[in-house]
């Protein structure tokens, strides 16, 4: 399950972090250790899609921050956090931000190898589902600034009615935009066209939607 997958290793405790990092080495598994989760979220985005082991050893409110900027940067790394003796309530916030485990501090190896095996498990989907977002936002750079508005409008649940109306131009016009924008994102129907919207990163102020 590990083969040709990389491990990043984040812990301040360098004791710690050099005996767990030997300890998956002797596992067969492929470790890259840093000393401090800025160290590695200056790196991540030149990184080799793994999974990410993030020891916080901390109780700052910040913490937590750590999580949403690795994932916002790495979202194809799923991230096993760990803790000494976490608290459920600590368990849970970090898997609502998206950790896929959490794990206390010392964790003993099986427990470790299933939160790795989980982890590795998620990681095809994880790289597909980046390279679909990235695919979507480059196509949506193709659009032009109508286009772009009519997309909005119809996410929003607008006619092209009242999207010609919301724009103050005219049905057809709306229409031929519609064909235009549609065939530059290369989707055929409503369905398609949303799920691109959400992959895309289109959010609809009350605004947009008026």
């Amino acid at each position: 399950m590990f083969d040709n997958h990389a491990i990043y290793l984040v812990d301040s405790d360098a004791a710690y972090r050099r005996r767990l990092a030997l300890d998956l080495r002797n596992q067969g598994m492929e470790i890259r250790t840093f000393v401090s989760e800025r160290e590695l979220i200056q790196a991540v985005e030149g990184l080799p899609a793994g999974c990410i082991l993030l020891a916080i050893r901390t109780q700052e409110p910040g913490d937590q921050d750590v999580i949403r900027t690795l994932l916002a940067r790495r979202s194809d790394m799923p991230i096993i956090v760990m803790r000494v003796e976490p608290s459920i309530q600590e368990a849970v916030q970090a898997l609502r931000i998206g950790a896929v485990d959490c794990l206390a501090i010392p964790c003993s190896m099986p427990k470790m190898r299933a939160a790795l095996d989980y982890a590795f498990q998620l990681l095809p989907t994880k790289i597909a589902d980046r390279e679909s977002v990235a695919e979507a936002i480059g196509l949506r750079a193709h659009l032009t600034r109508r286009e772009e508005d009519v997309l909005r409008g119809i996410v929003a649940g607008m006619t092209n009615r009242a999207i010609a109306q919301h724009l103050s131009i005219g049905v057809r016009t709306v229409e031929m935009h519609r064909a235009n924008m549609m065939q530059k994102l290369r989707v055929d129907n409503l369905a398609s066209l949303l799920r691109f919207a959400a992959l895309a990163g289109i959010m609809i102020s009350g605004e947009d939607a008026a």
